[in-house]
């Protein structure tokens, strides 16, 4: 079996999970009643489709064998690019689709702080304006989805790739050298 590049496999998953999760992110934003059972549902979702790229990915590794470290640094690469997609969701969400509900958080969360009483007047300034550019910034944006993406699927991850390594296959190297015993016997 060929393999295929490394970074095809993550990018090709990775987009497939950033594209769930960004739908489902969309059902919850436009039907907020039924959010937490989006949101579960792509939990369940992003589990399953990291154990089965994963999986994938192990059984073309078979006589070689695919280690612990190699799933766990797999799963890491599809977080880089699941961050990129939803990084770029949540620009066009915040910006575009559903400014006035982030515009409402950012000031419900200002006047919360505001009335614990532990900033003065500038500290709650710099803090509204680095919380703005935290949720309207595109880099800012960007930047943490991918960040938040990796320690997400890497702590999910530490799981998923117990049941996804693969010992190397003992037995096909025997037989392979076999093969060629036989070959040379023949001749």
């Amino acid at each position: 079996m060929k393999k295929s590049s490394f970074w095809s496999d993550a990018s090709r998953a990775g987009a497939i999970i950033g594209l769930v999760c960004a739908v489902s992110a969309l059902l919850g934003m436009l039907i907020t009643s039924a959010s937490f059972v989006f949101s579960l549902a792509s939990f369940v979702a992003i589990i399953y489709l990291l154990f089965h790229f994963t999986r994938s990915r192990a059984a073309l590794y078979a006589k070689e064998g695919f280690s612990y470290s190699q799933s766990l640094g797999f799963i890491i690469a599809i977080a880089l690019f699941t961050g990129i997609v939803m990084g770029a969701y949540q620009i066009v969400a915040s910006n575009f689709l559903f400014t006035e509900k982030f515009e409402e958080v950012l000031a419900t969360t200002i006047s919360t702080y505001s009335q614990m009483g532990i900033m003065d007047n500038a500290m709650m300034d710099k803090m509204s304006g680095m919380m703005r550019n935290y949720i309207f910034s595109p880099i800012y944006v960007l930047i943490s989805n991918i960040l938040s993406y990796i320690f997400y699927f890497a702590f999910i991850g530490f799981f998923i790739s117990i049941g996804t390594k693969r010992e190397p296959d003992l037995f096909g190297q025997e037989e392979d050298s076999d093969d060629d015993e036989e070959n040379s016997d023949e001749e």
